[in-house]
């Protein structure tokens, strides 16, 4: 079998991961400055233009994913900064690059003037040639210099939303008997206030779930989940703001709304149809929820402990815990002793299984040193084909931690080609 290849490096400082953007961005800028200096429109063509082109966005989209990983899962506030200074930085200059006319000039000669049948590269022309069109390329004067201003603006945005994210969202602290119906276990687990020795609900989902599904006092229930919903209050502005300003750049690219201008690459082609599909599915599962959701009802008001017991009225916050009673009353199931069978070790090997069986692939774990590795939490496996080729490394960062991204979460590092 085959040597494994070398595993990245993540004890990475700041400044070297800014220096790591750096030297990407004047790469790519280099190569489209090379690219415009030595072919013209008239000697384009698909081998001296669409490939180093191809090579232009493949050096950004292997590298970016692997500068913004660190947003996302570092512990250190620093990384986390300069992660997001490097991803603006990338793709503030990945943009320019599909919003330069001389560079747009070569393509669309290209794109003119091709007869080839082949589709792989078809595809690839149409592709890239979209790309420059949907970065204004066909705007002029105020509209080009309003295009240009928006998207440099949207790229800031999403950084700003991002590290918004990552920050702490803090906590409910609430007394015991105000937390009545969660295990001890599990209140044990939990943080106490030093002053007030009352018991913190971290922000997040693990903690809010079981606050949504095991708490008794629906008072306690309600500020829980409105808190929950009302994190990061400051991206509130940062979306307003970005989905104004999407709106304004598909208008202007001659969209009738930012829906519009992405729904056409995909399998439903506008928002009429995705309408269309919402409104057959809502009147298929209507009739099923409001059952359901009269079977949830009764069950409130037939509990002499909670809240207003003269209405039926279930609430937002109500509905993961009588859910859950209506499991365990009506069903017999018990979510806490089911999870007794599942412990991590055996989960994930379970579940690696499934995969190997499913996909004929070979998964084992790597010894890796702690420069390999951006937490102590952090496993690695290899992933290998059914002939033993090697496809790639996964990585397990599984539990929750201060400064990391607040919810379930799958990033890529870097592309693997085939």
């Amino acid at each position: 079998m085959a040597t494994l290849p070398e595993l990245p490096t993540f004890n990475l400082s700041p400044s070297t991961l800014l220096d790591i953007a750096t030297d990407l961005v004047n790469q790519v800028r280099q190569a489209a400055n090379d690219l415009v200096n030595h072919v013209s429109p008239q000697d384009a063509t698909f081998e001296n233009t669409l490939l180093p082109l191809a090579d232009i966005d493949n050096e950004v989209k292997g590298k970016v994913q692997y500068l913004a990983l660190f947003q996302a899962v570092s512990p250190s506030s620093e990384m986390r900064n300069a992660s997001s200074a490097a991803v603006n930085m990338v793709d503030k200059a990945y943009l320019g690059i599909f919003q330069t006319p001389s560079l747009f000039a070569l393509v669309n000669a290209v794109y003119k003037n091709y007869v080839d049948t082949k589709s792989e590269d078809q595809k690839l022309l149409n592709m890239i040639h979209s790309m420059f069109m949907e970065n204004g390329l066909d705007l002029e004067g105020d509209k080009r210099d309003r295009f240009l201003w928006i998207s440099n603006r949207l790229i800031e945005l999403r950084v700003e939303f991002m590290e918004n994210l990552s920050s702490d969202p803090g906590y409910v602290w609430k007394d015991h008997y105000e937390l009545k119906g969660i295990a001890t276990e599990s209140l044990q687990a939990l943080p106490k206030h030093s002053s007030t020795s009352q018991i913190g609900i971290k922000l997040k989902k693990p903690d809010i779930t079981m606050v949504l599904t095991r708490c008794h006092i629906a008072e306690t229930r309600k500020e829980v989940f409105l808190r929950s919903q009302n994190i990061f209050p400051e991206n509130l502005e940062i979306f307003n703001e970005a989905v104004i300003l999407r709106d304004e750049l598909a208008r202007l690219l001659g969209f009738s709304s930012f829906a519009a201008q992405k729904s056409r690459h995909k399998m439903i082609k506008s928002p009429h149809d995705v309408d269309q599909l919402l409104d057959e599915l809502y009147n298929h599962l209507q009739p099923l929820a409001q059952k359901e959701l009269g079977t949830l009802q009764r069950l409130k008001k037939g509990d002499g402990k909670d809240g207003d017991h003269s209405s039926c009225s279930l609430y937002l916050w109500d509905f993961d815990y009588y859910h859950d009673r209506l499991l365990r009353e009506k069903y017999d199931t018990n979510h806490e002793l089911i999870a007794e069978y599942f412990p991590t070790e055996i989960t994930i090997r379970g579940m690696l299984k499934v995969f190997e069986t499913i996909f004929s692939l070979s998964i084992a774990p790597v010894e890796v040193t702690k420069e390999q590795i951006w937490h102590s939490d952090v496993r690695v496996f290899s992933v290998r084909d059914e002939q033993s080729a090697f496809l790639g490394f996964l990585y397990l960062d599984i539990y929750p931690r201060e400064g990391k991204y607040n919810h379930a979460a799958n990033f890529n590092i870097y592309p693997v080609r085939a």
